[in-house]
């Protein structure tokens, strides 16, 4: 299983784009979300930022927080 989750959308106007959150188990910071956007059917960065804290909250309002050692969702996804 892999660590951390991802998201991803496709917009009315411009290219599919994915979140990807990863937690940083040395790092500063417990999280990083990394932005990627679909570009000739290869996946491109086009930003970070960094997170102190980071949950997931449902349509019901439950809330959950990913621990690092394993984080409760996974998208299955890579950086393709």
């Amino acid at each position: 299983m892999k660590d951390g989750f991802s998201l991803r959308w496709t917009p009315v106007h411009g290219p599919m784009r994915k979140f990807v959150f990863e937690p940083q188990l040395e790092g500063e910071y417990a999280w990083a979300r990394i932005e990627f956007e679909l570009c000739e059917s290869q996946w491109r960065e086009v930003g970070i930022e960094y997170l102190e804290e980071l949950s997931v909250v449902s349509d019901d309002r439950n809330e959950t927080t990913p621990s690092h050692a394993q984080p409760h969702l996974n998208g299955g996804d890579t950086h393709e």
